[in-house]
């Protein structure tokens, strides 16, 4: 197994890169003032919206909100993976990425480049042999599949025998396309099978699917096994060839089988992908959603297809971030969406997106089905099944969305109680940071200023009294001031990075990218103490509101209490 790299590594990475340079490369950037400038990448704009800071390292889009520092840019622009992205900054930059216990990725397995090898002339092989088998080219016009698409998916065939294969016996036998006996000898996987390339983003053969093409042979599909180029939880057959066909992605759909997505595409809809005979899975959903914020799950309405959509649903939600959308698309009965294309054609295909359920239509409807949520024991029964699901999802506003229709549904208030079941809290004012743009309370100039200049935390404490003042965004600000001191030396881009995921992140984004107005550089660290004296001064007023109060009530204040009135009654 692959070992992992050192967050240190990648902070330092960060920290040496040059945005603006990694941008520049892809997008050309124009500075204006202190930033640069470019009309984003991510949405279709006129004028100039996207923001990157050099001083900061970061990139902001006021129009779509995108946002992140080289890698994050690299994994949206390019489609590139994690890792990916990081083993490219850290070549562009002529440096080793370090992997724990000594560990390189499985992709740079010595083997490697050999298997590679190994398996395109294995599709050569497959693809020159279709066109040698009549009844291999018949099945395929059976099928309605044309030429064209055989060629773009570099279909093949993989004729009867044991021995058809050549080459190195322990390269094929590494790449799964031969299996060794017991007494050492080798013969072929694949024998009598439409062959299909499963390709990876640059286009190379990782493995193969084969189906049969004689309903009496078994297993009708059958994959390659895992090999150190392929591994199935990651890959998705058909992402390879929807990207070389379609520029700009408005939607994809995930399909169970690779017929599935040979008869869209001949169909005309080609931006169908297909699992590699497992349930999809959060990394291959993430993946996805890098390439295209839209998502349709295409499943029978049979009891498997049902089962393996509530599946899809489960490995989506942590992936539900801003802009992101899944719906799923159930078919008619005994209807899968290679059969259903071939009797109904695109448009008809097309008119069942009308049909396609959202994700929390979905989740609300298979919940409900299962609970009287008519009595107050299926009401409660309701939300403790709803709760696991719900307290997976990070957008914010999906979750108050929901929260409203559970009301809506149940017919009830949620109170604290019911939210507690919920496992939610309904944020205090001090928990969101959601004030006027242009109106720099001290709380958010704190925050504006701690982005700027992380150091600015090493003078001060951690001030976790603020918190009980309920101030529109102090919340935030302690998180910041804790990140901080549990850091000393951060940087900008890093401390930012610390909330990917996190509720809060496209508000820092946004906040960091906007300047307030400074007489000079050197002025922050007075308006960053200034800030906490504010915030302090409407501490003191909340304590000494809380102990008035008290003893208006009649209550007696303790020892503690006593003496902590006599302190602030004595300050300004």
């Amino acid at each position: 197994m692959a070992g992992r790299i050192p967050r240190s590594f990648i902070d330092d990475l960060l920290n040496r890169v040059d945005i603006v340079e990694v941008i520049d490369a892809r997008v050309p950037l124009k500075k204006k003032g202190k930033e640069y400038w470019a009309c984003c990448p991510f949405h279709n704009e006129k004028t100039s919206s996207f923001s990157v800071s050099q001083n900061k390292q970061f990139y902001h889009c006021f129009g779509c909100q995108q946002h992140g520092n080289a890698i994050s840019f690299l994994m949206d622009y390019d489609h590139m993976e994690f890792v990916e992205s990081i083993e490219s900054l850290a070549q562009m930059i002529g440096v080793e990425v370090p992997y724990e216990k000594g560990q390189a990725p499985r992709q740079s397995h010595k083997d490697s480049e050999s298997i590679f090898t190994t398996l395109q002339q294995c599709t050569d092989f497959y693809l020159a042999q279709l066109k040698l088998h009549p009844e291999a080219v018949d099945y395929l016009k059976l099928r309605g599949i044309s030429g064209e698409i055989a060629r773009d998916f570099a279909i093949g065939y993989a004729p009867p025998g044991w021995n058809n294969l050549s080459g190195e016996p322990k390269s094929l036998t590494d790449a799964g396309m031969l299996i060794e006996k017991d007494n050492g000898r080798h013969y072929d996987r694949f024998r009598h099978r439409l062959m299909f390339p499963i390709r990876d983003r640059r286009g190379r053969t990782i493995a193969f699917g084969g189906r049969v093409i004689d309903a009496e042979d078994q297993p009708k599909y059958l994959n390659s096994p895992e090999s150190p180029v392929f591994h199935k939880g990651e890959e998705i057959y058909g992402l390879y060839e929807l990207k070389k066909a379609v520029q700009v992605i408005e939607q994809i759909f995930i399909t169970e089988g690779y017929m599935d997505v040979i008869a869209l595409a001949e169909h005309g809809i080609k931006t169908a992908v297909a699992t590699l005979g497992t349930a999809v899975n959060n990394a291959q959903i993430e993946k996805l959603f890098r390439s295209c914020k839209n998502l349709v799950f295409c499943f029978d309405a049979d009891a498997a297809g049902k089962k393996a959509a509530w599946r899809s649903l489960e490995q989506c939600l942590v992936s539900l971030k801003e802009g992101r959308l899944a719906r799923f698309l159930f078919l008619p009965d005994g209807q899968d969406p290679d059969s259903y294309i071939r009797e109904h054609g695109e448009q008809g295909f097309q008119n069942q997106l009308d049909n396609a359920e959202t994700l929390t239509e979905f989740l609300f409807g298979t919940l409900l089905s299962q609970c009287n949520i008519k009595t107050l024991e299926g009401k409660s029964q309701f939300l403790d099944r709803l709760r696991p699901y719900f307290i997976q999802i990070p957008l914010q506003s999906l979750r108050d969305q929901i929260l409203g229709e559970v009301e809506h549904q149940l017919s009830v208030k949620l109170d604290n109680r019911l939210l507690k079941i919920l496992g939610h809290e309904r944020s205090a004012p001090g928990n969101k940071l959601k004030l006027p743009e242009q109106h720099w309370t001290p709380t958010r100039l704190a925050i504006n200023l701690l982005l700027q200049k992380p150091s600015l935390a090493d003078s001060t404490g951690a001030h976790h009294e603020l918190a009980e003042t309920n101030i529109p965004g102090v919340g935030l600000l302690l998180q910041l001031l804790d990140k901080i001191h549990e850091e000393p030396g951060i940087s900008t881009q890093n401390l930012l990075d610390r909330f990917k995921g996190n509720e809060h992140e496209p508000h820092l984004y946004k906040l960091a990218a906007t300047q307030p107005a400074m007489e000079n550089e050197e002025s922050i660290d007075l308006m960053f103490e200034n800030c906490l004296e504010q915030l302090q001064k409407k501490y003191i007023h909340h304590r000494r509101e809380l102990l008035i109060d008290k003893l208006q009530s009649g209550e007696t204040l303790s020892d503690s209490e006593k003496q902590e009135h006599r302190q602030l009654f004595t300050k300004a």
